[in-house]
């Protein structure tokens, strides 16, 4: 009895749960862990300027809060690929908006897009072509899925965001030499995270190349309807057989919160839906009664919510080019924007003095900024761009949406003065950038 109560107060060598690999190979989502990190700073009294997640700050329309109280005592489940009142209300909607014969679609609803992304991805077999810079979440859901990933350069200038159609198909082609399977591409526009677009014609001759090769077109629309040439674009209309739309609420309503995420998936790919259906039954089941049902009010064309999409969209072009604008006046390389609400500067012209003060990457870049001058920002690396290439993105959103939307509609003139009264931020982020450069070439001149 001795023996076995000595024996019984001894530790126990607990065996741990092993992760698999795959999950070991992640971090926190890069603008998430920036809106995070703004969040857990400011929480302790500290000043930092927000330029890294991409948050549309405005506040929800009255109607759709109106709606979201009417619909709280909504506690059922809803049909899997989403309410049908809304996908008929989204489906007539993108019709009349974009005239796309959204009737060759079947519509389906998730909490946030990037779920119809991940699902689209699972679903759909092949390697997937990524043109970059890209998004920060494809490449980490096609590493999750044991997806490869064939990547594509695109140009960036003032005219747009490029992807060379010839290089593309070479690219295809080459991969199937190899030995591998392109199965889809992912194509953002306006992109996240230039701010660019791809020009219309473009637009026509990628879907050539990708109908003729058998590629399925993953269109991330989730910015389309902040075009600052108030047009939307879809890859959809010329490749409507290969073409998968995903888009929701989050950009041009400000309803990130929200998670709605909307999908339209092309019925000539028979059993698409279903599988998508069976996917999200075993994974996020439906989207909330209340939240489906007070986005309905979002897609019926009401004048409210038309005009606050118009006067945001207004803003977001504003600001955007007031940063862009700013940054060239540094020096900096920046194309002006097109869409969403993000800039894309490239800090190459200060390689050599960056280079002196030990900088010679974008993550370095990015944690300088932040260490020294209360700013983040985002790494070109978190949107697959090489360690060494000087770029960042900056999020131009960094304001009170509330005050700055009622300034507008009240009729102040979206300049500098309004800057300064409504957006302070936005004009201390370009200053930091100016201190910023200004000591990185002192310190270099001194060395």
């Amino acid at each position: 009895m001795k023996n076995d109560q000595c024996n019984n107060s001894l530790p126990l060598k607990k065996a741990m749960p092993k992760l698999i690999k795959t999950a070991t190979e992640f971090k926190l989502s890069p603008t998430l862990a920036a809106n995070e990190l703004v969040a857990a700073r400011r929480a302790k009294g500290e000043q930092v300027l927000q330029m890294g997640f991409g948050q549309s700050p405005f506040p929800v329309p009255p109607r759709l809060q109106k709606a979201l109280g009417d619909a709280a005592h909504r506690k059922e489940y809803l049909p899997t690929v989403g309410l049908r009142e809304l996908r008929e209300a989204v489906s007539s909607y993108y019709k009349e908006k974009t005239s796309l014969d959204t009737d060759q679609y079947d519509v389906i609803i998730a909490p946030g897009s990037k779920l119809i992304l991940y699902a689209l991805q699972m679903a759909v077999k092949g390697d997937l072509i990524l043109p970059v810079p890209n998004w920060v979440s494809y490449a980490p859901q096609a590493k999750m899925l044991h997806t490869g990933i064939i990547n594509i350069s695109a140009q960036l200038d003032n005219d747009g965001y490029h992807i060379d159609s010839e290089e593309l198909r070479a690219t295809i082609l080459q991969a199937r030499k190899e030995g591998k399977n392109p199965g889809k591409i992912i194509l953002n526009y306006p992109n996240n995270p230039t701010g660019l677009t791809i020009p219309e014609n473009e637009l026509e001759v990628l879907a050539k190349v990708c109908v003729e090769e058998d590629i399925l077109i993953i269109s991330d629309e989730i910015y389309g309807l902040i075009n600052f040439n108030n047009t939307y674009h879809t890859i959809a209309k010329y490749a409507p057989t290969h073409t998968a739309i995903t888009t929701g609420l989050s950009k041009h309503l400000s309803l990130g919160g929200w998670r709605v995420g909307i999908g339209f998936i092309p019925k000539a790919i028979d059993g698409l839906q279903g599988l998508l259906s069976n996917i999200a039954s075993e994974t996020w089941a439906c989207v909330s009664a209340p939240i489906q049902q007070a986005v309905t009010e979002a897609y019926k064309g009401h004048e409210d919510i038309e005009n606050h999409i118009k006067d945001c969209t207004a803003i977001h072009n504003f600001m955007s080019q007031y940063v862009s604008e700013g940054l060239r006046q540094l020096g900096v390389s920046v194309p002006a924007p097109r869409g969403a609400f993000y800039n894309y500067p490239d800090f190459n012209f200060l390689r050599s003095a960056l280079a002196q003060n030990g900088i010679k990457t974008s993550k370095e870049l990015t944690d300088v900024i932040l260490k020294d001058y209360g700013m983040v920002t985002l790494p070109g690396t978190a949107f697959g761009a090489a360690p060494e290439v000087l770029t960042l993105r900056i999020s131009a959103c960094d304001y009170d949406g509330t005050t700055v939307l009622k300034a507008y509609q009240d009729g102040e003139t979206l300049n500098h003065d309004f800057v300064i009264k409504n957006a302070p931020h936005i004009e201390m982020a370009l200053k930091a950038f100016r201190q910023f450069i200004q000591d990185i070439q002192q310190a270099a001149s001194s060395n």
